[in-house]
């Protein structure tokens, strides 16, 4: 591998996430090393507008579609968030939420990639590591290795340095690493459960886990073939949808800040 690529979402430079970047990049030895903040960028809401599944590209004029190309072309990739508000930094669930895009590029597929969680107090990690996997997995990628870090102050990660190395060399294949598949559901790639009547369920899909077998990633080429036939479910039912949209459309609740004149 000769590209390795992080993608952060830190409104500081050189914070704990991009030294943790750096860190792994360099003990991967990529012959190219390549970061990419999301705070630096234009993202803007998906729209659910689901237009990307129907042709090239998508309708937001922003920097989504530059990313997803620089991600299709990289040999190995490195996720990092760190932790607000008991889970995964909101700029990353915005990006996150325009993988719609992903049925359009083929050689993400099985690209290796290592998660990180920063958070700042010990047992206050919340769901950031179990969002990244989900994530990680439904984009069909090669998890190497997951891990959350306490790091609080400027760099505090670097308490971390040999743990976060020898990620790094994992990414880049050095170091050969088995999963306990038993850390993981099954389906969606999470590592959180809920207990529900003696049973274990994850607590991002809902579905029952099994231990000792592998993750069964989630076809996202079937995700896609199935929006489209919501899409087109909706052309053809819209003149009847619209009369039950028009029903609560009547009522005017929403409020917004008044304009400063």
């Amino acid at each position: 591998m000769t590209a390795g690529l992080a993608i952060i979402a830190t409104p500081r430079n050189d914070g704990n996430s991009e030294i943790a970047a750096k860190i792994i990049l360099d003990a991967a030895g990529f012959e190219h090393k390549s970061i990419i903040n999301l705070y630096d960028l234009n993202l803007k809401p998906c729209t659910a507008c689901y237009s990307c599944l129907f042709q090239e590209g998508c309708v937001i004029d922003d920097d989504v579609t530059w990313i997803l190309n620089k991600i299709n072309k990289t040999d190995a990739l490195i996720f990092i968030s760190n932790t607000y508000f008991m889970g995964i930094n909101g700029v990353w669930k915005l990006f996150l939420d325009r993988m719609l895009l992903l049925n359009q590029y083929k050689n993400i597929k099985n690209t290796p990639v290592v998660l990180l969680a920063v958070s700042g107090i010990k047992g206050w990690e919340g769901l950031t590591l179990s969002s990244l996997a989900s994530a990680a997995f439904s984009m069909e990628l090669d998890v190497r290795a997951e891990a959350d870090f306490v790091a609080t102050l400027p760099g505090d990660i670097e308490n971390h340095k040999k743990q976060i190395i020898n990620i790094g060399k994992i990414l880049s294949g050095e170091i050969k690493k088995e999963t306990n598949y038993d850390e993981f559901c099954n389906f969606c790639g999470s590592n959180c459960f809920k207990i529900s009547n003696e049973t274990v369920n994850c607590a991002v899909c809902g579905k029952p886990h099994k231990t000792g077998e592998p993750v069964i990633t989630a076809n996202w080429s079937n995700h896609g073939d199935w929006l489209r036939k919501k899409k087109n479910e909706f052309l053809a039912r819209r003149k009847e949808l619209l009369t039950i949209h028009n029903r609560y459309n009547k009522l005017k609740y929403k409020i917004k800040p008044d304009k400063e004149s």
